[in-house]
């Protein structure tokens, strides 16, 4: 039964995620259509926005963990007493970038969580280099062109 709460978590947590990323996107793009300014400033807000976005993604994550540790009961975490909020982060963070120093890890069916979020965030990794691969050649086309 804790493997399926762990599972039923890990796929509240994808979905949150996952619209958080879409909503960041759609934002980001439409503020690159309105705002006019060079296509270096525009790149530079895109990946600071997106930083931004893969931090509260990791948060998001964090927060599934303490949930599923201190209110659901799924497991616990080695490597760190007392796990708190910046713990969890730190762990989400590691976990998201497939860093994966080791350190700090879950064990029981939150080991599950664990497992599903370097796939999430390998993913919406790469959609983020995606999505500035494409705002730069719409911003910075238009600043190769010369005029013959």
């Amino acid at each position: 039964m804790a493997d399926l709460a762990a599972l039923g978590l890990s796929l509240v947590l994808i979905l949150a995620v996952v619209t958080v990323h879409f909503q960041a996107l759609l934002g980001l793009s439409a503020w690159q259509e309105r705002v006019a300014a060079s296509g270096h400033f525009k790149i530079l807000v895109i990946i600071f926005g997106l930083i931004a976005a893969h931090s509260l993604e990791a948060l998001v994550f964090a927060g599934g963990y303490w949930i599923g540790a201190d209110w659901l009961h799924l497991g616990a975490f080695f490597g760190a007493p007392h796990m708190q909020i910046g713990q969890f982060f730190y762990f989400s963070i590691e976990a998201f970038t497939t860093q994966g120093v080791g350190d700090v890890y879950p064990v029981g069916p939150l080991r599950l969580v664990a497992s599903l979020e370097p796939l999430v965030g390998l993913i919406l990794i790469g959609w983020s280099a995606s999505f500035t691969f494409l705002a730069m050649g719409i911003d910075w086309q238009q600043a190769f062109v010369r005029p013959r």
